[in-house]
């Protein structure tokens, strides 16, 4: 039953979170040290237990789930808050670590007025077909990888488009 309420009231938050956005009511934007916050998303991910994979030909067979590495080679700041910069990291962190077979790599590269924040793992990837639906809100590609919602990756794209960039998906070489 605990975890259960747990799961309902993250649930319950994001939805909020994508209502207030879908009705424009956003903090003013300030400048947030994005390489600090996706360091301390990195910490947090360390502490939680990573999700279950679907099974070990497609995840990884450690216990400890993958390894989340950061990369940000310059300071860089983005205009948002820390709550929807926190949002945004952690989502797209633990997308990661469910389909990530060995590692998950943050990675932030600032690029004049644009920072530019990837998040790739060395999953099986994003059918090309898929890559925008999987903004859309509900949707699973993978149902069978457990816990999700489908509310992740559309809240990241409002969050993010709120406050004037883009999300996308696409393909690495590892996945």
């Amino acid at each position: 039953v605990a975890a259960e309420a747990v799961r309902l009231s993250s649930l319950l938050d994001d939805l909020l979170a994508l209502a207030r956005a879908d009705a424009g009511q956003r903090s003013p934007a300030v400048a947030v040290d994005l390489v600090a916050a996706a360091a301390a998303a990195v910490a947090r991910a360390e502490l939680v237990k990573p999700p279950d994979h679907v099974d070990q030909a497609t995840a990884g067979s450690d216990r400890d789930g993958p390894v989340v590495e950061l990369v940000a080679p310059t300071p860089a700041a983005v205009a948002a808050t820390p709550s929807e910069v926190a949002l945004v990291l952690d989502n797209l962190i633990d997308n990661g670590r469910t389909y990530a077979r060995s590692v998950v790599r943050v990675i932030v590269l600032p690029a004049g007025r644009w920072v530019r924040l990837s998040v790739e793992d060395d999953g099986p990837g994003i059918p090309e077909a898929d890559r925008r639906r999987v903004f859309d809100r509900f949707t699973r590609l993978r149902p069978e990888a457990g816990g999700g919602s489908g509310l992740g990756l559309a809240l990241v794209a409002a969050l993010v488009q709120g406050r004037g960039g883009t999300a996308t998906a696409g393909a690495t070489p590892t996945g």
